[in-house]
């Protein structure tokens, strides 16, 4: 228990300028925010009110915050995230959930098992399609436009790179989108002078941890990328 090891632990305290923990007298200030922030897909439409952010779609379901989706929902992403939002939002009521991703099956971050029981349960998988724009009407989300992808060559991944087909845009009727395609760092109150890497991530000294400001270390997703629980214990 760290609480036993003398560490003050204080909830419901946002802080909203680390610096001034340093003008306070701490000596040495720990970021491990981590990347709770949802990737958007940048795609027309994506800020209607029926789009939901698949971490905060799970986080408001796991607190107990009534959520309202319906009938027909689409999930957009292949991780573990997007197969939760997928079994959630069957369990909150709509009746059709489909999983829109743009590789295989066998491409799919998420683990085989919890994809076999999301198909058990009902869920279908639309494998390599990727959204276009989200559709609507007088403001209100009524479908969204995909298309159809080719794999090429491996990209920096190691994997094939997803290809659109031309011409093979079609269209899923749907009443809600939750967008799973990945979690980044949310700047909002870290300090503007923190240099960040091309991925977003804090760039951090690979021995000491302690970023480009004297006295601010960082670590866990905020430095090394978004990852889950048995990774962290790992």
């Amino acid at each position: 228990d760290v609480e036993k090891l003398g560490v003050d632990i204080r909830l419901n305290t946002p802080i909203h300028d680390i610096e001034s923990l340093l003008k306070d007298g701490y000596q040495a200030v720990f970021i491990a925010v981590g990347a709770h922030k949802g990737v958007k897909m940048e795609i027309p439409g994506e800020d209607l009110a029926e789009v939901y952010d698949a971490i905060e779609f799970l986080k408001e379901a796991n607190l107990g915050k009534e959520i309202k989706v319906g009938r027909r929902v689409a999930v957009i992403g292949g991780g573990n995230a997007a197969i939760d939002a997928a079994r959630v939002a069957l369990r909150l009521g709509a009746s059709e959930v489909t999983i829109v991703y743009r590789r295989s099956r066998a491409e799919m971050p998420a683990a085989a098992t919890e994809v076999d029981e999301a198909e058990g349960e009902g869920i279908r998988l639309h494998i390599l399609a990727a959204p276009v724009r989200v559709l609507s009407q007088d403001g209100r989300l009524t479908g969204i436009e995909c298309t159809r992808i080719k794999l090429g060559e491996p990209d920096a991944s190691g994997r094939r790179r997803p290809v659109p087909v031309k011409g093979s845009e079609f269209v899923l009727d749907v009443d809600n989108v939750i967008i799973a395609i990945g979690q980044a760092v949310d700047r909002t109150g870290l300090p503007k002078e923190l240099t960040y890497t091309g991925w977003g991530t804090l760039v951090v000294d690979s021995v000491t941890l302690e970023t480009n400001i004297s006295g601010v270390f960082a670590g866990g997703d905020v430095v090394a990328g978004p990852a889950d629980v048995i990774a962290a214990i790992a």
